[in-house]
């Protein structure tokens, strides 16, 4: 059995080294050289581990050296064949490996280039397809979610819309600098997008761009003078607080029983971190001993919710199961009808967006922000500033990284002033009661 391990000359010196192959077999050791070098920093050294780190700059070399280990398994294996009662001699082996790798490098060399042209809507179309079919899965290794595959067919729409726009369809050959910025000028000059907008869709562009490499259309060193600038930002957004969410609670008159659905609805939202898109799982969720077991739509991640009394109070107002929500459009309408109706909602309020680079600001009432999203905006929001722990949210929220919580988190200053003293507060008290004791 032939056992064949790539490893690097002169690891421990940084710059490009040649990569080499030992091969051992029957208390034999063959060291031979595949013609290929690679810089240090792009290698894995640590824990017996010696290999190139799986990123797009090295999916062409990993091909490279898994074809190579393939060439040497035939080889061994056809110079066994015909002497099966001795082993192979180690310059047999490097001679036979060498002069068929040789003659495969001419043979690619010399054979005449075939013009493919892949247009990039086209590919665009295979990368959805191949999410949908789960040939392409995500960086965790888990199929793309729907909402996701949604989102990439809005981007190819957009995307369509620029060719049209430019009067050109350009191939995957065409792909450089000047396209992949014109592309992202087309959101933020043409659509006047903001920066969170522009930088989904250049998101999967990018995902595309990847995915056309790890097929090989584009060579890693194109890859090289690609730059994909992603724009993101945390606008301020309202949240409800608990007093608000009282006092919607509290109304009791409803033009229609629509109304009344999606204001329980929204409320529910409000005290369990739920995504619009979960509102329909919850006809299905597992209750039992005070807690919701949900599982994630979008995560496709089983969560579980603590019932909070009004949730339970929802959930017994409907015995046949909560109702359905209407269509997000719909739904968001009437709960900024709703929030009208509160004082509170009808105060200004500043939202700063980016757009084409400049900051824009817009003074609104509070009531027309308010929308699905708001809802586990505000769950997030009041129990963090309630003292809840940040990683105990996240459990429920489903956020992967602080980083990403933090943004659901719209306290004010004077917001989060309050809650350091507050903890101020708890621990002199807790100072003071242990030093009772003491005494």
């Amino acid at each position: 059995m032939l056992r064949i391990k790539f490893l690097l000359r002169q690891p421990n010196q940084p710059g490009v080294k040649a990569v080499y192959a030992t091969v051992r077999y029957k208390n034999v050791t063959v060291i031979l050289y595949p013609g290929i070098s690679i810089h240090t920093s792009a290698w894995v050294r640590k824990n017996g581990i010696n290999k190139p780190k799986e990123i797009p700059e090295n999916y062409d070399l990993i091909d490279f050296l898994n074809d190579f280990a393939k060439l040497i398994r035939e080889v061994h294996k056809d110079l066994q064949a015909k002497s099966p009662n001795t082993i192979v001699s180690p310059d047999t082996l490097k001679k036979a490996v060498y002069a068929k790798h040789l003659g495969e490098q001419v043979e690619k060399a010399t054979a005449p280039k075939k013009e493919t042209r892949v247009f990039i809507a086209d590919f665009f179309q295979a990368f959805i397809d191949d999410s949908k079919e789960k040939k392409r899965l995500g960086k965790n290794g888990k199929a793309i979610t729907e909402g996701t595959i949604a989102s990439y067919k809005t981007c190819m729409k957009h995307y369509v819309q620029f060719e049209k726009n430019c009067q050109r369809k350009y191939t995957v050959s065409d792909l450089d600098q000047k396209l992949i910025d014109n592309f992202s000028n087309y959101f933020m000059q043409d659509h006047k997008m903001a920066s969170n907008g522009s930088g989904k869709y250049m998101r999967t562009f990018r995902a595309v761009i990847n995915y056309a490499h790890q097929k090989k259309l584009i060579k890693s060193e194109d890859m090289l003078d690609i730059k994909i600038r992603v724009t993101h930002e945390s606008p301020d957004n309202p949240y409800l607080t608990e007093k608000d969410i009282n006092d919607l609670w509290a109304i009791k008159e409803f033009d229609t029983k629509l109304y009344e659905v999606v204001r329980d609805l929204f409320i529910l939202g409000c005290h369990t971190g739920l995504r619009f898109s979960d509102y329909g799982m919850l006809r299905t969720a597992r209750i039992e001993s005070g807690f919701m077991f949900v599982n994630q739509r979008k995560t496709n991640r089983l969560t579980t919710i603590p019932i909070h009394d009004r949730v339970q109070e929802i959930i017994s107002k409907y015995p046949n199961g909560l109702p359905s929500a209407p269509p997000n459009q719909v739904f968001n309408r009437y709960i900024k009808e709703l929030c009208k109706k509160l004082p509170q909602m009808n105060t200004d309020f500043e939202k700063v967006v980016t757009r084409s680079g400049v900051p824009e600001r817009t003074i609104y009432k509070k009531f027309e922000l308010i929308q699905s999203h708001t809802a586990r905006r505000s769950f997030a929001t009041n129990a963090y500033l309630s003292g809840v722990p940040a990683i105990t949210i996240m459990a429920i929220t489903g956020h992967k990284t602080e980083k990403s919580f933090m943004l659901y988190i719209k306290a004010n200053g004077m917001e989060h002033a309050m809650l350091l003293a507050k903890q101020w507060k708890l621990n002199k008290k807790e100072d003071e009661e242990a030093h009772a004791i003491a005494v």
